[in-house]
């Protein structure tokens, strides 16, 4: 009896866990993407007002942010200053490849970045200002999907989670 009672418990205690974790990247994603548009208008600020080369914008960035978010900014920064001729644009694709496997943003949302590092080392001051104005733009409005994604989905996963282990312990017990 006990034993049934204990593994009661484990697979409610699991199923909710799982509902939980998944209901869970959903609001990180909306956090990821807010931390991304804080490292741009930061990159925006230490490029455009106080003329620093990119590499340590990046810095400067990865310096005020956190997790994975901030690790990808300070390793882009350091390749890039490593780097032996490479462009930005190689090293922000590379390095948003190895980021993608790591955090909760889609495909969409990495390729704002990607468009945005890509034309970023190859453009005047005044156009680079023009490029962040609008990929924060579009990363604002990836931030309303995922705000309301996570609004219909959250407490739905959450509560999928408890069911569906007592949905389990009902058919094994």
């Amino acid at each position: 009896m006990f034993v049934k009672i204990l593994g009661a418990v484990l697979i409610l205690v699991s199923g909710s866990s799982v509902g939980w974790l998944l209901g869970s990247s959903y609001l990180n994603r909306v956090r990821e993407i807010k931390e991304l548009q804080l490292a741009i208008n930061i990159i925006d600020s230490e490029m455009n007002y106080g003329q620093v080369l990119l590499p340590d914008a990046l810095k400067t960035a990865a310096k005020l942010l956190k997790g994975s978010t901030a690790a990808l900014f300070l390793e882009a920064s350091k390749e890039l200053e490593n780097s032996a001729g490479e462009l930005f644009t190689e090293i922000w694709v590379q390095k948003l490849e190895k980021y993608y496997h790591q955090n909760n943003l889609l495909r969409e949302d990495i390729n704002i970045l990607s468009n945005w590092g890509q034309q970023l080392g190859i453009s005047s001051l005044r156009e680079q200002k023009n490029i962040n104005k609008k990929s924060l733009r579009r990363l604002e409005q990836q931030e309303e999907i995922a705000r309301e994604i996570s609004r219909k989905r959250v407490k739905l996963v959450r509560y999928a989670g408890v069911l569906l282990s007592l949905l389990v312990i009902i058919l094994f017990y």
